[in-house]
């Protein structure tokens, strides 16, 4: 057998002469094993089966190579499958784009009812008896919102099952309807994730839906390999997130390639670079450009559906402010003590780097009043400037800081200031406590106060009963800083919403906030701020 499937990969055991099979397939070669080594998806699959005599191909590819799903029309209301709720127009008129096909993506503004209409969809293809079970997958944090999404809204049978962590038990699933499955996405790194959705899956014909979807951009992680690897298992698939382009168009092919591989129709992440980007930089290695747009995205226009905050006439407006305070004597001396250190560094760039970095972190945690052990400086303007800004304000506010020394001096300023208002959410929370601490903030009438850190209270969670957000310190992930803002700006929300960023006259609080409006990461930061010459001194 010269192309078989082994471990979710298509494997080639070619002689030499006919090498140029597997690398039209996308395949790379594996030296410790002397085979070459592609996807195992419907794209590859139809390649090989034309590129190679049927008999020298696995059963395997060629039932991957399967006939156009059959889906019947539309004929009910995609309401009808929830409970206490309808759904919008614009929501409706999502699903019935997405209904014929079995792929698709809802890239959707974070706060436009992406879990909800999720439910709905896959609950209609199970009313159509086209589903037999459902697989999500999301960010860890965000498990415990899906569960009770689907306990509030879901009208129709199902079981429902987090998994947490150790063997995949399936005993829950015994007698009971419509098995649904909640996985993080972080378990798709590591061995036991892939193996436990593949269990999973292959219990009954299965539609999965990938939750942040942009978690996957990057072409080559194995999450990424992992997440692409269900898609023969997957005969129905739905994409979500808000921010499906960060990086570049690079992001879009490994999320279509879970959605469509046929919809770009590149069968290797290199050939679509080939076509669609233009190299530059060192070496040539540097996506510089992009080409051929316009045919990209006709290619992907029938598989996604796209909504913008323009699009959502019912939210109110949002408005931006900066605030800046005068760094003390104190910051600005630890500051020039950081720069003196780094003149001492070496000339070669991967040590710079990784020193600069270093020091834009540690001069960040001076801006927000503590040395870089955390503790307390002398004076901190940040803190004056938050309690001063609060002071004139009445409502909830939502207050986003990056470290947790900061967290705790937020908490206990607010609290002295205004006791029994202040709720904190960090890492340190247990996952099961976090939604109902939601839960408890957006009906108090006592609190007023949300603190937390991007990376944990960013996603997944709502906090429309907060007007204003406060950034006391910024990360300098652009993901991380659009979903935080949209926790309180999002469906439910009524009143007009504010944001406003306190940052220190000190240049790496400049820096931060210029790297998100350039929408790049630290590092991207640094290195093009150094490639156009600029002293280490204007980045701290």
């Amino acid at each position: 057998m010269k192309a078989s499937v082994e471990n979710g990969k298509i494997v080639f055991r070619l002689p030499f002469f006919e090498n140029h099979i597997a690398k039209s397939a996308g395949a790379r070669w594996n030296a410790s094993n002397k085979v070459w080594i592609a996807p195992f998806n419907e794209l590859v699959a139809s390649h090989v089966v034309n590129c190679l005599p049927p008999d020298m191909v696995s059963e395997e590819i060629h039932s991957l190579c399967r006939p156009s799903v059959s889906i019947p029309p539309l004929s009910c209301d995609p309401s009808s499958v929830l409970k206490g709720v309808r759904l919008m127009p614009r929501q409706l008129e999502g699903i019935t784009k997405a209904w014929p096909h079995p792929g698709f993506a809802l890239f959707w503004v974070m706060g436009a009812g992406k879990t909800l209409s999720s439910i709905a969809l896959a609950g209609l293809r199970h009313k159509y008896g086209l589903i037999q079970r459902l697989l999500v997958i999301c960010p860890t944090s965000i498990k415990g919102v899906w569960a009770k999404e689907f306990d509030r809204y879901a009208d129709f049978p199902h079981t429902l099952h987090v998994h947490e962590s150790g063997r995949f038990a399936t005993h829950w699933m015994n007698g009971n309807p419509f098995p649904v499955l909640v996985v993080g996405i972080e378990a798709m790194s590591v061995k036991s994730g892939p193996e436990i959705c593949k269990e999973f899956l292959s219990g009954g014909v299965s539609m999965t839906i990938l939750d942040e979807s942009s978690r996957i951009k990057h072409h080559n992680t194995k999450r990424t390999e992992s997440v692409l690897e269900l898609y023969s298992e997957s005969q129905y698939r739905l994409a979500l997130t808000g921010t499906n382009i960060t990086q570049g168009l690079q992001d879009l092919y490994p999320q279509m390639q879970f959605v469509e591989p046929k919809a770009i129709g590149e069968i290797s992440y290199y050939s679509f670079k080939n076509k669609y980007c233009v190299m530059g930089g060192y070496e040539g290695k540097k996506i510089v450009g992009y080409t051929k747009t316009d045919i990209l995205l006709n290619k992907i226009k029938p598989h996604c559906d796209v909504i913008r905050k323009s699009d959502m006439k019912d939210l109110p407006l949002k408005s931006y402010q900066v605030r800046m305070v005068q760094a003390s004597r104190e910051q600005k001396e630890i500051c020039k003590g950081l720069k003196k250190h780094l003149k001492l560094i070496t000339d070669d760039k991967e040590i710079k780097m990784k020193n600069v970095l270093e020091a834009m972190l540690r001069a960040q945690q001076v801006a927000g009043g503590f040395d870089d052990e955390g503790n307390p400086l002398t004076s901190n303007p940040k803190m004056k400037e938050l309690l001063e800004l609060l002071e004139d304000f009445d409502g909830k506010a939502v207050i986003w800081a990056r470290f947790l020394p900061e967290i705790e001096a937020i908490r206990i300023a607010l609290s002295a200031e205004y006791p029994g208002t202040v709720m904190v959410m960090t890492g340190e929370t247990p996952q099961e406590a976090r939604q109902p601490m939601v839960d408890v903030f957006q009906k108090s009438n006592t609190l007023r106060f949300f603190v937390s850190n991007h990376a944990v209270g960013g996603a997944g969670i709502t906090l429309t009963s907060a007007t204003l957000a406060v950034y006391y310190s910024n990360t300098f992930n652009l993901e991380d800083r659009l979903q935080s803002e949209d926790r309180i700006h999002r469906i439910g929300q009524t009143h007009h919403c504010m944001y406003v960023d306190i940052a220190s006259d000190l240049p790496v609080d400049k820096n931060v906030i210029e790297s998100i409006a350039r929408k790049s990461s630290l590092a991207s930061f640094v290195s093009y701020s150094l490639s156009q010459g600029e002293s280490i001194d204007s980045l701290l």
